[in-house]
């Protein structure tokens, strides 16, 4: 999501969408493969990796050992990836990645195989290179931690801001922009992989996309279903929503909010599942709605890790129905 999405938004407050109207048949089949949800969204990790201050974005890898997520400054003037590794069921404290750290780097995605990191940075994609945008790099695994961050070429990487990569198993890549061939304010592109190669976006469908803004979607490896966020629509619940659609005969089904269960009148973005499709995680910017009356009162509110700042999320996912082989 860019940095300057959330001031659009907030100017296209009265942007309204006009929506497909389903039939009831239609309906209770999207219904069913929505997730169910054993629990409310839990704080990851409190005081580890939810504290007071600003995390995001969040990937792990399939054996569930090693865990990347991005922290920012109040003002986002310095955004940094960080991780962390498990030994046993104890997790190690966050430490910098060694790619990042000199440039404001967010939104890491490991690749199915878990080998290739891939996040998004403002870092210069060549020495005389001036113009800040976000673009799309990658890392990959090397006995020592991590290689050298490589850009993605300029059929992904343009003048523009290019966010939140996701990979699929096929090696099709999902990401946030806004640019030429979009139907909204930004919207969520896909880039086949073949040959060795990405090759030019497409902007998804109008299942997906809309006038208004789409961004930060996670991809099903097996390109199921995809989660992403939207702002701006008539069935959102404030600040920002996470939607699912599923793939049906190979065509994408007309998103649904996941609801107030997950969804809040804050912004909720950055969807990930767990390669096992047990956990579900997600970013919010929700916050503790107690009333102060004190100096005291009103510091401990300030304190307190739902302060009204970015914290990741998760709950278990019961009874998902990822799988629509069911429904073709």
């Amino acid at each position: 999501m860019s940095t300057t999405t959330t001031t659009r938004m907030q100017i296209d407050n009265d942007s309204s969408v006009e929506w497909l109207k389903l039939g009831p048949v239609m309906l209770a089949l999207l219904f069913l493969q929505l997730p169910i949800f054993a629990q409310s969204p839990e704080l990851l990790m409190p005081g580890k990796i939810s504290t007071q201050y600003k995390e995001r974005d969040m990937t792990i890898t399939v054996d569930g050992n090693h865990l990347l997520y991005s922290v920012h400054s109040y003002d986002n003037a310095h955004r940094m990836i960080v991780e962390m590794k498990k030994n046993g069921s104890i997790w190690s404290d966050a430490e910098v990645s060694s790619f990042s750290g000199k440039y404001k780097d967010l939104e890491p995605m490991f690749a199915p195989s878990g080998k290739r990191l891939y996040f998004a940075s403002d870092r210069p994609l060549f020495e005389t290179d001036d113009t800040n945008d976000y673009n799309i790099w990658y890392v990959d695994k090397v006995k020592e931690g991590w290689g050298e961050p490589i850009p993605l070429d300029s059929l992904i990487n343009t003048d523009g801001d290019e966010f939140y990569p996701s990979i699929s198993n096929k090696g099709t890549l999902y990401f946030t922009a806004t640019r030429e061939g979009g139907k909204g304010k930004e919207d969520i592109f896909f880039s086949l992989y073949q040959n060795g190669r990405f090759q030019r976006p497409l902007s998804m469908d109008s299942a997906i996309n809309t006038p208004i803004y789409e961004f930060n979607s996670f991809i099903d490896p097996d390109e199921n279903y995809i989660l992403f966020s939207s702002y701006g629509r008539s069935d959102g619940l404030g600040g920002g929503d996470i939607y699912i659609s599923h793939k049906i005969n190979d065509q994408w089904q007309p998103a649904i909010n996941l609801g107030d269960q997950i969804n809040s009148e804050k912004l909720d973005y950055c969807p990930f599942v767990s390669a096992d499709a047990q956990v579900f995680y997600f970013t919010s910017n929700r916050k503790d709605k107690s009333e102060a009356g004190s100096v005291s009162e009103l510091r401990r509110l300030m304190n307190n890790t739902q302060n009204g700042f970015d914290n990741i999320y998760h709950l278990p996912i019961k009874n998902v129905i990822i799988n629509t082989r069911s429904t073709k």
